[in-house]
């Protein structure tokens, strides 16, 4: 006779046990919260997989495969707020890749702070969310003309390797150089 493997709290059945025994996880205490959203799970490696979405940066398209231009409110609030002081650990880029490193893992190039220009104070990530067409144009002369200002060189640098990785960013790009 078949032994019937089924959940105590919502009497689910398994065929196997090991599936009942990973299913019972579901009905634990979740004790792994995320510190962005606060959302819990029931395990370190489902939490941790959950943290990466919040590295990846909601890019607002306008169609399928193409960024909006267009810049967001928040964006627009950003312009007319009073400017910020930068914290000058994002001034040296050895200190501020160590940081964006702790701050963003595998996707650290988005946590990089702007220290200069309308957008001062922003991360690379909330300048793809709120901006890219900005972000677009800043690069595409950049790539033309280069930049003399080691710093702004360092920072233009991984702003462009950063947003290479999104192809929705990179096709407009492309089209702004000529390339396509």
């Amino acid at each position: 006779m078949d032994r019937v493997n089924k959940c105590s709290v919502c009497d689910k059945v398994f065929t196997e046990k090991s599936n009942l025994t990973r299913h019972m996880k579901i009905h634990a205490p979740k004790e792994n919260q995320c510190d962005v959203c606060g959302k819990s799970f029931t395990t370190k490696p489902q939490l941790n997989n959950h943290i990466k979405l919040h590295q990846y940066p909601s890019i607002p398209l306008y169609r399928q495969g193409e960024a909006r231009l267009q810049c967001t409110d928040a964006a627009r609030a950003v312009t007319e707020a009073p400017r910020k002081v930068v914290d000058p650990t994002w001034l040296d880029p050895v200190k501020a890749e160590a940081a964006a490193k702790t701050l963003g893992g595998e996707m650290w190039k988005g946590q990089l702070v702007l220290t200069w220009g309308k957008y001062a104070g922003q991360s690379f990530r909330w300048l793809l969310e709120n901006d890219v067409g900005w972000v677009v144009w800043l690069l595409a002369e950049y790539c033309k003309k280069g930049e003399k200002a080691e710093l702004l060189q360092w920072q233009k640098e991984r702003m462009l390797e950063y947003a290479r990785q999104f192809p929705s960013v990179t096709c407009h790009l492309e089209k702004r150089l000529g390339v396509r």
